[in-house]
């Protein structure tokens, strides 16, 4: 199994593609591990050399106490980068992932590339909140104790209706993946509180990498504004919204997204 330690922790990788092709580091979200950019790694694995991992306690990385914060998961990727002898990389970050790559881009921006920030935000004075339910459904989730009804009671927070009326396959493989990795409740908590303290908001002036914004018009859990305001606080940043999309837009309309993450990669 191939993994890299940082500190005291270590974290589970995967690579796809040609070494020789440009390199593209995904960056998951809360929760996620390497099988959540599957969609990706299939659509975009003939062009790039895509590198994946487990975010810390989460998958087949090691379990990490609370205490941490956004800008130490950004180390993590910068490890990973590092184990791979990859000086220089596109990064598209996704939801807590998109977090720690405004931090990347922020404090190492010659080893980005071109950015790509999925369903994200910069956090403070620029966050836009979800409702309340949603909210509480993510700070404080109401646990059955049986995994499977946990993922179908949380789904409508992260997946469009539409989508999930018309695309059970997709469903069915994101609860596959939820139940072969299930992430502890501390290790959720840990997470949960290193994306509450993530601000950026009045450092996004000072991203010079070319970066693209990537939104799902229905996401109910990171909203849509947020989106925008990243485009237009980031210097000379184009972002694309998706109609019917939720949260997990690059996995519900993954063709189509993978075009264009392809197509600005490749500007």
């Amino acid at each position: 199994m191939p993994t890299v330690t940082v500190g005291d922790h270590y974290l589970y990788y995967e690579t796809v593609g040609n070494p020789a092709s440009p390199p593209l580091l995904i960056i998951s979200g809360l929760s996620d591990y390497t099988a959540k950019c599957a969609w990706q790694v299939a659509g975009l694995a003939g062009d790039f050399f895509i590198v994946t991992f487990d975010n810390r306690g989460a998958g087949r990385s090691s379990p990490v106490p609370p205490g941490y914060s956004v800008a130490d998961m950004m180390d993590d990727a910068v490890a990973v980068l590092d184990a791979l002898e990859i000086s220089q990389a596109h990064v598209f970050g996704f939801s807590l992932g998109g977090m720690s790559a405004l931090h990347l881009a922020l404090n190492h921006p010659e080893r980005i590339k071109r950015l790509v920030l999925g369903c994200t935000t910069a956090g403070g004075q620029l966050a836009v909140y979800p409702d309340e339910l949603v909210i509480a459904s993510l700070v404080q989730p109401q646990l059955s104790g049986d995994p499977r009804d946990d993922f179908y009671s949380g789904l409508w927070m992260s997946v469009s209706d539409g989508s999930r009326r018309e695309q059970p396959d997709l469903v069915d493989s994101l609860e596959k993946i939820s139940m072969s990795n299930p992430q502890s409740a501390e290790s959720y908590a840990a997470q949960i509180q290193a994306l509450l303290s993530h601000d950026v908001a009045d450092h996004l002036a000072e991203i010079k990498t070319p970066t693209l914004v990537m939104h799902g018009e229905e996401d109910r859990m990171i909203p849509a504004d947020n989106g925008r305001l990243l485009a237009e606080h980031i210097p000379g940043a184009t972002l694309i919204t998706y109609p019917k999309a939720g949260h997990l837009f690059f996995i519900e309309q993954a063709e189509i997204v993978n075009r264009d993450i392809r197509r600005f990669l490749d500007a």
